[in-house]
């Protein structure tokens, strides 16, 4: 994909046209994202929202029949990719995607009820046969209507800024090949958070849907900084051991077809890592040997 990124480079219509056409796409929007997130992060906030300002009316499109995906999508990856570049952090920019999520699910549950609904329903019918099958009774499961709406709605927020997030990667990894090469592979493997911003996290995941379940469709969100964390530590310490690239295809292919198990393993280890920094050590150790 290097050859789109140059493509993309070599003056804002070439970047206007191609961001058009993979918005016209909606599962393809996250390379429409990656696109302005790389004009956004070389050249600069105005230019990515020229390009920006075009690639989101096939997104007005989409909305109009009811696909928000596209424009949520595009719009947050936006906002990441400005963050990143003020900031220069990607603490700060990961931190950026609790309040992302918030908006997200909040724009989903005003302007999407119905397929909120649809899918609320069957998540209800699932667990109304569930319970059947065990024998157990299905007097309560009416009471759970708004919490199954509020996880809907996190996870449909979720889905958004995993996208948004791969396409804000996708663009920084282009901009390096292009300008720096070798140089993601360095920051990526160094991204860790913060122990007071990752206790912070894991306590409000934990605790917050406790104090207000409404909080439900933002606790989703509020896990994937620690998610990014704990991949970018796995990839840290990969390349330090020098495992090569199997040992990481293997580990996302267990992530895929194991996610209810190793997604909390991600998260908690990325916490253990913003208070023991396990690259700093193994990196020590290495160089002691």
């Amino acid at each position: 994909m290097r050859g789109l990124a140059e493509l993309a480079m070599r003056g804002p219509k070439q970047a206007t046209v191609l961001a058009t056409i993979f918005a016209c796409i909606p599962m393809l929007f996250w390379v429409s994202a990656a696109i302005i997130s790389l004009v956004t992060l070389r050249r600069g906030t105005a230019e990515g929202l020229k390009v920006l300002g075009w690639a989101i009316l096939p997104g007005i499109a989409w909305a109009s029949m009811g696909q928000f995906s596209t424009i949520t999508g595009l719009v947050m990856t936006v906002a990441l990719a400005v963050t990143l570049r003020n900031t220069v952090s990607w603490q700060k920019t990961l931190l950026a995607l609790v309040p992302l999520g918030g908006l997200a699910a909040l724009v989903m549950a005003q302007l999407a009820p119905q397929q909120i609904a649809q899918i609320s329903e069957l998540v209800l019918k699932f667990i109304h046969d569930y319970f059947q099958q065990s024998g157990q009774s299905t007097d309560d499961i009416v009471g759970l209507r708004t919490l199954v709406e509020y996880c809907v709605i996190g996870m449909v927020a979720w889905f958004n800024l995993v996208s948004c997030i791969f396409g804000l990667i996708l663009g920084r990894a282009w901009q390096a090949q292009l300008y720096n090469p070798g140089g993601f592979r360095e920051e990526f493997h160094r991204i860790r958070l913060s122990a007071p911003m990752a206790m912070g996290l894991l306590a409000f995941t934990l605790v917050g849907v406790a104090a207000v379940p409404s909080l439900l469709v933002v606790v989703p969100v509020a896990t994937l900084p620690l998610l990014v964390a704990g991949l970018a530590m796995i990839h840290g310490l990969v390349g330090m051991k020098q495992m090569g690239s199997f040992w990481l295809v293997g580990f996302y292919i267990l992530l895929i077809f194991a996610t209810q198990l190793a997604y909390p393993v991600i998260v908690l280890t990325a916490c253990l890592d913003s208070l023991l920094d396990f690259r700093t050590r193994v990196n020590n150790r290495l160089h002691q040997g």
